[in-house]
């Protein structure tokens, strides 16, 4: 394994995990407490919740592969043959989320998008969350934004999900 691969696949995620923290908390400067902590809770509003709304680079992914075109395997999950066109079509644009994960949408309905994730090693279908006012994704992170509150229309308020993919499907985060 060449040196630029250990670092893209040990030490990146490494620093990004214990370095960002520290640069996140260290740029609302809270103030220290004597025997080591912060008086994060005292923080206005707006800090705090800077503090805890996850960013795409602190969930780097776990492989990065060509976003080149996938084949999905439609006998993967249950639904996927019913969305096939919407999954090809997603498939088609190659890797765009988590590193080899292509991703499909499709209307549901009023105010409703159905995502599915395609993997671009095995073709395998895995669907995920519905959301109403879309969703914020990259190729270098493994964070899916559901309902970004950025794309919510005319100020409404978002119901804003947020999900890591694990390598087969996305868990929500807790918090």
């Amino acid at each position: 394994m060449s040196p630029a691969m250990v670092m893209r696949r040990f030490a990146l995620p490494l620093a990004s995990a214990f370095v960002l923290p520290v640069l996140a908390v260290s740029a609302c400067n809270p103030t220290p407490v004597p025997g080591g902590g912060y008086h994060v809770n005292e923080l206005p509003a707006e800090q705090r919740r800077v503090l805890a709304t996850p960013r795409f680079e602190q969930y780097p992914p776990y492989h990065i592969i060509a976003a080149e075109a996938v084949a999905p395997d439609l006998s993967s999950h249950p639904q996927a043959r019913e969305y096939r066109t919407a999954i090809r079509q997603g498939a088609e644009r190659g890797a765009a989320f988590a590193g080899h994960v292509a991703v499909a949408s499709w209307g549901c309905g009023a105010d409703c998008r159905q995502w599915a994730f395609i993997d671009a090693r095995s073709g395998a279908v895995t669907f995920g969350p519905r959301t109403s006012h879309g969703a914020a994704f990259q190729r270098d992170s493994r964070l899916f934004v559901a309902n970004p509150p950025e794309k919510a229309p005319g100020g409404q308020k978002a119901d804003t999900r947020y999900f890591v993919w694990t390598g087969k499907e996305l868990k929500p985060l807790e918090g």
